[in-house]
């Protein structure tokens, strides 16, 4: 039975994910006013579960607790070093909030109902209200709301699907046709917006899902998956850097725009202002010297980011403990499709934060959290 406490650090996760979806994803006025205060609202529903899901006396004696703590003192000391805005801190310390409580949430069968039918009204919401070009929206955020609408409406088609097993066998037949349809369907949708993070998203997620279990108890797959979509994500911004040298030579498009496309200029100039610096990182201050970026700071990687901006050490903190908490969900992945669909979703939200910061922004970091205890709690 869930204890009050428990309850309490339950509500506090699931009204983080409503409350900043409701600000965010529905007018772009609203989007403008409370975007900036996004991380804050995050930092105080997540500190309040952190209190409900860890007791005090047995945080002290966890050496993942210093861990997480050493990550987020480090990031702050670091901005003030470098004289940056320190508005940043709460972007570190809310991933590694995420990441310390994840594994500790286990949600009752209506919370994961609920979670699964609200972020994923999202995606036929976005679809039949397109809110990308005319209504503010920037098309790649859109494609962002898109897949993450849609993981959590397939994962909850498959739980659904679970309860129809052995009792109506048309119903469970009709669902799974249903979800094949949902892909046609998200392809369409995000091809429309053009959002090209988001069809990597869908990509992994379609591939990963029709993995066997044989497969994903394999440990060297699953270690290999786990790295790509982690590590790999930083050493794919070198990789671009180098093929920007080449773009000349490299035609290939997607939604008819070369793959080679800009972020190529924006990694380069971040990587060459990070090495001089990185143990500490930039910071978010940083002018980016790329003309058609006006000097907004935007890193369009979501682990680049936290090297980026918080330095070496702070970036080996996150990954190491993402990589231990992602590791740990190889058996509920395994265990049926319910938690191989909230696992590969984990990983499509990765995958797609590799040309953009996704995961590690909000609402999308709280969404992720919601997904690593739907795979705890329906396996």
């Amino acid at each position: 039975m869930m204890t009050k406490r428990r309850m309490v650090g339950t509500a506090s996760v699931i009204l983080a994910m409503v409350i900043q979806t409701l600000l965010l994803w529905n007018e772009y006025e609203w989007y403008e006013i409370f975007a900036p205060l996004a991380t804050l609202i995050s930092f105080v529903f997540l500190a309040t579960a952190f209190f409900c899901f860890v007791k005090i006396r047995e945080a002290v004696t966890d050496p993942f607790f210093y861990l997480m703590a050493a990550g987020s003192l480090i990031a702050g000391i670091n901005l003030i070093v470098i004289g940056s805005n320190k508005g940043a801190w709460l972007t570190a310390t809310d991933v590694l909030l995420v990441i310390y409580l994840a594994g500790r949430i286990r949600l009752p069968r209506p919370v994961t109902w609920f979670s699964c039918a609200y972020t994923g009204f999202y995606f036929y919401y976005w679809t039949y209200d397109v809110k990308g070009f005319f209504k503010g929206y920037n098309t790649n955020y859109g494609g962002l709301v898109l897949i993450t609408g849609f993981v959590f409406a397939v994962t909850g088609l498959f739980i659904f699907r679970e309860k129809l097993k052995g009792v109506e066998e048309k119903g469970k037949v009709f669902l799974s046709g249903f979800i094949v349809f949902m892909f046609a369907w998200g392809y369409n949708i995000i091809a429309w917006y053009r959002a090209r993070c988001a069809l990597l998203g869908l990509v992994v997620f379609a591939l990963l899902l029709i993995m066997p279990s044989k497969v994903w108890n394999n440990r060297v797959f699953y270690t290999f998956i786990t790295i790509a979509m982690t590590v790999g994500s930083v050493i794919m911004s070198v990789v671009y850097v180098i093929l920007g040298f080449l773009s000349d030579f490299i035609q290939i498009r997607i939604f008819y725009k070369d793959i080679i496309s800009g972020r190529n200029e924006i990694w380069a100039d971040l990587w060459r202002a990070f090495l001089q610096k990185p143990l500490t990182g930039i910071g978010s201050s940083y002018i980016i010297n790329v003309d058609w970026m006006d000097g907004v700071f935007e890193v369009h990687n979501g682990l680049l980011d936290i090297l980026i901006v918080h330095g070496i050490i702070v970036f080996a903190i996150t990954c190491f403990m993402l990589i231990r908490v992602l590791l740990g969900l190889r058996g509920r992945a395994a265990s049926g499709m319910v938690g191989r669909s909230a696992v590969s979703a984990v990983f499509a939200i990765l995958a797609a934060s590799f040309m953009e910061n996704f995961f590690i922004v909000p609402p999308f970091l709280i969404c992720t959290l919601v997904l690593i205890a739907i795979a705890e709690s329906e396996c």
